[in-house]
């Protein structure tokens, strides 16, 4: 494990280990800024931004996304990298451990980044940014013909840039070279053996949890008065227990999808949040997403200009929002630390669907859904499986766009019991498709079984945790978090972490114990 506080990993260092080391930590903090700058723009356009902006707003995204792309692969770069590595391949002992890491993860986004040719890279871009709003505008409209046009020129792009990508890094299949952006240490034949060795387990404790939730009592409907300033200044309260620095960061309602943007001294967290809905929800989105605010605040203070000093990426992000927000969050002592706060917040004392019991028993509910936002957290992984086989047969050409609705009407009756009524409830509902996240729905299958694994190992490490969640002690959480995560930035790869931390490599072993025992056992 690398000593986040070894003198020798300061950012101010003046001798270097190579000549013209220092020259690339220049460049790449520059590089830093500018995706600083993007992200912050990106984030904004979510928020604050008039709708007849966008055309404005996806140029100037474009412009800085252009930037990056020549600066980080101008022939001075490419270059003084390749002399610096040839270097320090000849003399290891002059480099320190962060100083490695940070010049291989120089490489990763040069490689990832000269991949592709400047079109490809920026169209992607523009993908990211206007996609969330096209996909809104297509719910709306709930018809597959209008959708379809804008889904077929997305997947024809990223079918591009897929096959870059395969000849770049050599990978057996094209979605394969797109799964490394997101979990670079799996291949799509490992998450297939996944997937199917946790089908039939998961669809037998399904079953059961069906069986067993017939002879429990239903819970109460939450009933009260839910203004979204109530809802808000009850979300700041958890994030504020969560220890997120208000002072570098702040907490937004998106009338989009809840995300987390910015940079480490200026984080932006948008929840979703109605007048008309429970705060349930709203709750849930602040906690997922306030783990990826408190990332990015504690990530180490030295590195923090350099690739080595950033997040690990999605795999590592979603699980700590899986931690957070479906793991801790929906445990019954939890909720005994929340619901008198609810109370108090939204004036409704003695109101019995406040109880703590009433709340626990109304996150747990399993509910055969065709639509992924309202499933509880067992049916999620059947309807991530149903949106990884479609995307990995579309990338690798054994799929066309025009039959994705036939095709996710068959999974969804095969993997969910269940066929969706409308469009908006089967193939519309995928945002990632209009974003271009191709590769980053498996991830949230690997994120849950590390999450389980990480609770399991903080049950190990931090004294009568649950009474401590139970007072709303969860600084004792996320201060083992930032210890062994936020601190190490990416000088080790997740599942080397997770490896470190837990003792064990990736398996789903504690994941089914922890579905059998919220679903299944008495046990608290």
């Amino acid at each position: 494990m690398i000593d986040t506080n070894n003198k020798g990993a300061k950012l101010s260092t003046v001798a270097e280990p190579a000549a013209g080391y220092n020259d690339l930590k220049f460049y790449f903090s520059n590089l830093n800024t500018m995706f600083s700058i993007r992200n912050t723009l990106a984030i904004d356009m979510m928020t604050a931004m008039p709708t007849g902006s966008l055309k404005r707003r996806i140029n100037d995204i474009s412009s800085i996304t252009k930037r990056i792309y020549a600066e980080t692969t101008t022939p001075t770069v490419t270059n003084l990298l390749e002399k610096v590595e040839k270097d320090a391949a000849k003399n290891p002992d002059k480099w320190n451990a962060w100083d490695q890491e940070n010049l291989i993860e120089m490489r990763r986004i040069h490689s990832h980044l000269s991949a592709l040719p400047p079109d490809l890279y920026i169209a992607s871009v523009q993908v990211a940014n206007e996609g969330r709003k096209m996909h809104v505008a297509a719910m709306k409209k709930n018809s597959w013909e209008d959708a379809q046009p804008y889904i077929e020129k997305v997947v024809d792009l990223y079918r591009k840039i897929a096959k870059h990508k395969q000849k770049k890094f050599n990978t057996p299949t094209p979605y394969r070279a797109l799964l490394m952006g997101y979990a670079s240490d799996i291949s799509d034949r490992q998450m297939d053996d996944l997937y199917d060795g946790l089908l039939e387990p998961l669809k037998k404790l399904y079953t059961e949890a069906l069986e067993k939730q017939k002879s429990e009592e239903k819970g109460i409907p939450l009933d009260g008065d839910f203004s979204k300033a109530d809802q808000m200044w009850l979300n700041r309260t958890v994030l504020e227990i969560m220890g997120f620095d208000f002072n570098r960061g702040g907490l937004y309602v998106s009338n989009l999808s809840p995300m987390t943007g910015g940079n480490p001294e200026d984080v932006r967290i948008l929840v979703r949040c109605g007048d008309s809905n429970n705060f349930l929800d709203s709750l849930d989105d602040t906690l997922y997403q306030g783990a990826r605010g408190l990332y990015y605040q504690n990530l180490p203070d030295d590195w923090i200009t350099q690739p080595v000093g950033q997040d690990q990426g999605a795999i590592m992000l979603n699980s700590l929002s899986l931690l957070y927000g479906t793991i801790i969050g929906r445990t019954p002592q939890f909720f005994d630390f929340i619901s008198v706060r609810a109370e108090g917040v939204f004036r409704q004392f003695k109101n019995k669907s406040f109880e703590p019991e009433n709340l626990y028993q109304l996150k747990k509910v399993i509910n055969a859904t065709t639509v992924r936002n309202d499933a509880d957290e067992l049916s999620k992984i059947f309807h991530d499986i149903l949106r990884y086989r479609i995307e990995r047969d579309l990338i690798n050409g054994d799929l066309e766009v025009k039959d994705i609705p036939a095709r996710w009407n068959k999974e969804s009756k095969e993997l969910l019991g269940v066929e969706p009524k409308s469009l908006k409830e089967g193939a519309l509902q995928n945002p990632d498709w209009f974003t271009g996240r191709f590769g980053f729905i498996p991830t949230n299958t690997l994120s849950h079984i590390i999450a389980a694994q990480l609770h399991e190992t903080l049950y190990d490490n931090i004294k009568d945790l649950p009474s401590q969640i139970q007072k709303g002690n969860l600084s004792v959480v996320g201060n083992w978090i930032k210890d062994n995560i936020h601190s190490q930035g990416r000088s080790k790869g997740t599942f080397e972490t997770i490896k470190d931390i837990t003792g064990h490599e990736l398996n789903s072993d504690a994941l089914m114990k922890h579905l059998e025992r919220r679903y299944l056992s008495s046990k608290r």
